[in-house]
């Protein structure tokens, strides 16, 4: 009887560790350096850098256009769904982008209109 309770104690343990690793694992497929178009959205947001960064073991990210670093307040990533909110000159966007074959994809709506995104890795180079 006390083996049993320890071997379910112990299976359950493993089983919520397994769990949050698999959480934290869940983002590192993105990290890094992406280069992202936005080709009908307004200048200067029509392209630039998005970084996506583990920082305490959480998602954290930017965005670089022209230079000048945006940070991303609201990050998730989930069942390979990137879910960006930020601000755009005092206007709130979310950005929805979902990952298919190493792309993220994806659109958001703006008082201009819908602008889709694609953001691609930076391919590190090799020396």
């Amino acid at each position: 009887m006390n083996t049993s309770r320890i071997l379910l104690v112990f299976l359950v343990i493993i089983s919520m560790s397994l769990s949050s690793n698999a959480a934290v694992k869940g983002y590192k497929k993105i990290l890094g350096v992406w280069e992202f178009s936005a080709p009908n959205a307004p200048q200067p947001y029509n392209g630039g850098i998005l970084t996506l960064k583990d920082l305490d073991k959480k998602l954290a990210g930017e965005f670089t256009i022209q230079g000048q670093a945006l940070a991303i307040p609201q990050i998730k990533f989930e069942k390979n769904i990137l879910t960006l909110g930020f601000e755009v000159e005092n206007t709130p966007i979310t950005l929805i982008l979902n990952l298919k074959d190493g792309v993220l994809e994806g659109t958001t709506d703006t008082p201009n209109g819908p602008v889709t995104v694609t953001a691609k890795p930076v391919k590190k180079e090799t020396k």
